[in-house]
């Protein structure tokens, strides 16, 4: 879902962590406003500087939340996202800051296989932006790849095999 109203981050964060109806939330942040949203909905919550590999559940996530502005270096973001996308979360959220130069770019996370989720906006109108990797909606199977198409029947008396 790719919306381009903006809205409060704050309020965005509440609205994506109260649609999941389980508490297998994760934040990772250093900002306390983000973090009592999630808290507040029985989540859990890491800072930037507690989110090394060792620290994260052992429980699978049914949604993982990442900060752009934590602070992470650039490998261990990028890390920590593919990490979370790939062991530990069923769907990952990345709240990066608009700006290019940062962590984790635009072309970064499109190239880890995220996809524009939304922009929203801090209490001093600095614009975010929202990207998000769910495996159920990852690939689109194309129509070719269904048990019709597996044997060529259509082939079956013009060729041998």
């Amino acid at each position: 879902m790719t919306t381009d109203a903006l809205v409060d981050t704050s309020a965005m964060l509440g609205q994506l962590v109260a649609e999941c109806a389980s508490e297998r939330v994760l934040l990772i942040s250093d900002q306390s406003s983000l973090t009592s949203q999630v808290l507040a909905h029985g989540g859990q919550s890491l800072t930037g500087a507690d989110s090394e590999a060792e620290r994260l559940p052992d429980a699978r996530l049914e949604l993982a939340i990442v900060d752009g502005e934590a602070n992470l270096s650039a490998d261990s973001a990028t890390t920590l996202v593919s990490r979370l996308r790939d062991v530990h979360a069923e769907r990952v959220v990345v709240i990066a800051a608009a700006d290019e130069g940062t962590i984790l770019s635009r072309q970064a996370l499109i190239g880890l296989g995220f996809h524009r989720r939304g922009i929203s906006a801090d209490h001093g109108s600095r614009r975010r932006r929202w990207y998000e990797f769910d495996m159920a909606h990852y690939k689109v199977t194309p129509d070719w790849l269904n048990a019709r198409h597996w044997a060529n029947p259509e082939l079956w008396d013009k060729y041998r095999w």
